[in-house]
């Protein structure tokens, strides 16, 4: 089973959250697109993947992406690191649209609640 962060940027890749994506989810794919492109011009198995995704957009070959992004990831840290940070927006769009709740604070807070369904009152002291 692979990190559903590399499933979501897989389906992404693979053109299946298209409708799920708003400008700045568009923006961020475009990057991530870029990032694992110029990865695949030294990595035959990952630019195979890709493009099979990319063709056929099917499960199977969403989830041979996503396993191999895993692999990659897992060999180069660098290259993750700016996967996470480049594909955090699409990551975020996508988990929303399958009925998840996606919180996302930058910065500091004192009292942060993250709900779905809420019934009753809240107190913070």
């Amino acid at each position: 089973m692979t990190d559903p962060f590399l499933d979501s940027l897989a389906t992404a890749l693979a053109g299946q959250a298209a409708t799920a994506l708003g400008a700045a989810g568009k923006a961020a794919l475009t990057k991530v697109r870029e990032l694992v492109q110029r990865r695949s011009e030294r990595d035959p198995e990952t630019k195979a993947a890709l493009e099979a995704a990319e063709q056929s957009a099917d499960q199977p070959q969403i989830t041979a992406l996503a396993e191999r992004l895993d692999q990659v990831c897992a060999e180069d840290t660098e290259f993750a690191e700016q996967l996470r940070a480049e594909g955090a927006e699409v990551h975020n769009a996508i988990s929303a649209t399958k009925g998840s709740v996606v919180n996302v604070n930058h910065g500091q807070v004192k009292n942060l609640v993250q709900t779905r369904e809420f019934n009753g009152n809240i107190t913070f002291n």
